[in-house]
């Protein structure tokens, strides 16, 4: 990483000295992803500890809750020259400075502290009301990803990110924004045309072509079995689930069928019933949709073409669970305009043909 030394003057003016405020008089700073953390999330926090670290001059170090399981994320880790600790093992001291990217406090899908509040938000998700007690958010829903808000921060403090930041951001962008032919931006456009001749393009492949357990193979045995249409809809329910982000890897694939609107998987993560959405269409509301089929059952959210929503399964039993799953699968067809009493099976079982 080129640029300022740890400690040196800060620019004046804009939004990263804004940045830089709300974490004064801390000396160290804990920066949190979403639970499960996806390409986007991770590359936002290494590049926001990069940030901190080299122009405040502060400790920072990098959190996430959940596990990251999509072989993807794990490649894109492995690839960083920073240490992901998790979120369950650390003492927060009550004066350290949190910062949160991808994800905004209340959102339910972080772990953020119990009583504690964010000094940093940077996020492009929409901008939730609950958020007063932070001292700094930076949400642009408009923006594909969070990585372009982040590349930003970086040109603004002159800070050049290095093969393996670069690497990370760029593929973060494209990740989140399907080579920014979902939902991208003009700074998303901005942001990978600077990252890449400074990425590694061995790197992206490593990252884009990783090696998958046998478990992921069962997983997509049983949603190929389990996958039923729903007129222009493509709707998963499957069980036990070997990693939490299956359900959307589930339904990126399924979206690459013919004549498929709509996708949707679930599935069950040890106390999490999980849900995800996607669609190609423009401007479709996905976040509004899943979150009106889950209501106050969870939390959910998203953009316009993509959501998740999760719900809390302590307590219940598998009968219990079953219900709940078909019950908001039933709601999330209604709310995409399909009778959820109207379908046929995917792959049809050459037994009964």
């Amino acid at each position: 990483m080129s640029g300022s030394a740890p400690g040196a003057g800060r620019p004046g003016g804009g939004r990263l000295s804004a940045l830089l405020e709300a974490v004064a008089g801390v000396d160290e700073v804990f920066v949190l992803t979403h639970d499960n953390p996806d390409p986007d999330a991770l590359a936002s926090a290494a590049a926001l500890a990069i940030l901190v670290r080299h122009v405040a001059g502060l400790t920072v170090h990098v959190a996430l809750g959940g596990i990251v399981g999509r072989a993807e994320n794990r490649a894109l880790i492995a690839e960083m020259e920073l240490v992901f600790e998790r979120i369950d093992g650390l003492d927060i001291p009550t004066e350290a400075g949190i910062a949160m990217v991808d994800t905004q406090p209340h959102a339910g899908n972080n772990s953020l502290p119990a009583g504690r509040s964010a000094a940093i938000v940077i996020d492009h998700h929409p901008v939730r009301t609950d958020r007063a007690e932070t001292s700094f958010a930076d949400i642009r829903p408009h923006y594909g990803a969070s990585a372009s808000i982040l590349v930003e921060y970086l040109q603004e403090a002159e800070l050049e990110p290095g093969p393996w930041l670069a690497t990370a951001l760029f593929y973060a962008i494209q990740s989140e924004t399907l080579d920014l032919g979902r939902e991208a931006s003009e700074a998303d456009v901005a942001a990978s045309t600077y990252l890449y001749p400074r990425s590694d393009p061995q790197a992206i492949s490593r990252i884009r072509h990783a090696r998958v357990p046998a478990s992921y193979f069962r997983s997509m045995h049983e949603a190929l079995a389990l996958a039923r249409r729903y007129g222009s809809v493509v709707a998963v329910a499957m069980g036990r689930l070997p990693y939490p982000d299956m359900v959307a890897e589930v339904a990126d694939i399924f979206l690459q069928l013919e004549d498929a609107t709509w996708t949707v998987a679930s599935g069950r993560y040890r106390d999490r019933l999980l849900f995800s959405l996607r669609t190609f269409e423009p401007g479709a509301h996905a976040g509004q949709r899943i979150r009106g089929a889950i209501g106050d059952r969870g939390a959910a959210g998203g953009h316009g073409s993509l959501a998740g929503g999760q719900l809390d399964l302590r307590g219940m039993s598998d009968e219990e669970v079953d219900g709940l799953q078909a019950a908001v699968m039933a709601d999330l067809l209604r709310a995409l305009g399909e009778d959820p009493d109207a379908s046929d099976p995917l792959v049809p079982d050459p037994d009964d043909a």
